[in-house]
């Protein structure tokens, strides 16, 4: 299969069942997830400037401003390619100074590498495209706040507010009872006549209902507006949802069903961007339904000719 497809398999995943692509990413990275926790409370105890064992939003920006300083090498208010490149060769140059020091001066060197950072930027890397929202082929303190805020919401897995040790757990959320009831409901979205499992048709009407909802203007193609435009709806039908949470009754239902919803979109909206391999900002109905049978048949693992939820769900002991 041509790399395009699957790619484009891994968009039909998130934009037609959301979350089914998460679980055989999670079982890939078995075993890492003692790491994980590390550089989670790492990350936690270098931005917890009061100590409080949680990071704050404020916090998050505030290392993210003072990253931007550091990066903008020329102090004009514009982070470059070439300036993040120059921060993380140094980076790289810093960390191999502690590899080849000898035993008793690798103490120096790991201090020299503290004091020269920060090495991180919100945006900076594969992201620099989506932050880079005037595409200006630099990057703005605000733009990289932005950055920033789109981050914070993504590690703070509980939406509590702050990032601590209990959103660590958000890398392994695919396992276990939570990626059952998930699968579970996955299944009765796109199991229309309810017989408890899918047959590739039914795969490929509701691939074709994912794209019809994505396709605003109705042009046969889904484009990287559209796409934002979901990922829009989801950030206001999430705002919806929390300025009724504490309350309770069918408006706080109601709120939650399409915060719900909208996730399943700006998931889509996500590896949307990975999909789109030639840049073209497009992805055409052919293009999904090519990727809907490739995933069919990926998840059909018994090769009966249908998926059922056990079948969605990817065990950690399989690869």
């Amino acid at each position: 299969m041509a790399k395009k497809e699957l790619l484009l398999g891994a968009v039909a995943a998130s934009l037609i069942f959301s979350g089914f692509a998460a679980p055989a990413f999670a079982a890939k990275h078995e075993g890492k997830h003692g790491k994980h926790h590390a550089r989670h409370a790492a990350m936690i105890e270098r931005l917890d400037t009061d100590k409080d064992g949680k990071v704050t939003l404020a916090e998050f920006k505030a290392n993210a401003a003072a990253a931007f300083k550091a990066f903008d090498a020329n102090g004009d208010g514009q982070v470059t390619k070439d300036e993040i490149k120059a921060r993380h060769a140094a980076f790289k140059d810093a960390h191999k100074a502690i590899r080849t020091a000898a035993d008793a001066d690798k103490d120096k060197a790991r201090e020299a590498l503290r004091a020269g950072g920060p090495y991180m930027l919100p945006g900076a890397g594969k992201m620099f495209d989506r932050a880079d929202t005037d595409k200006s082929g630099t990057l703005s303190e605000a733009e990289v706040m932005a950055a920033a805020e789109r981050i914070f919401e993504r590690r703070d897995t509980n939406k509590d507010g702050a990032i601590d040790v209990a959103d660590a757990g958000g890398k392994g959320k695919w396992h276990g009872k939570k990626s059952e009831e998930r699968a579970q409901r996955m299944l009765e979205r796109a199991d229309t006549d309810k017989d408890g499992k899918i047959s590739q048709a039914e795969m490929l009407a509701y691939a074709t209902t994912t794209f019809e909802r994505f396709d605003t203007d109705k042009n046969g193609e889904v484009s990287k507006a559209e796409v934002d435009a979901r990922r829009e709806a989801f950030r206001d039908a999430r705002k919806a949802f929390q300025a009724v949470k504490a309350t309770d009754g069918e408006a706080k239902d109601a709120a939650r069903q399409a915060m719900r919803d909208a996730r399943i979109d700006r998931m889509g909206a996500r590896m949307f961007e990975r999909a789109d391999t030639d840049k073209n900002g497009v992805l055409t109905k052919g293009e999904m339904e090519t990727a809907a049978a490739a995933l069919f048949k990926q998840r059909d693992r018994n090769g009966d000719g249908f998926i059922t939820a056990d079948e969605m769900v990817m065990k950690r002991h399989q690869k």
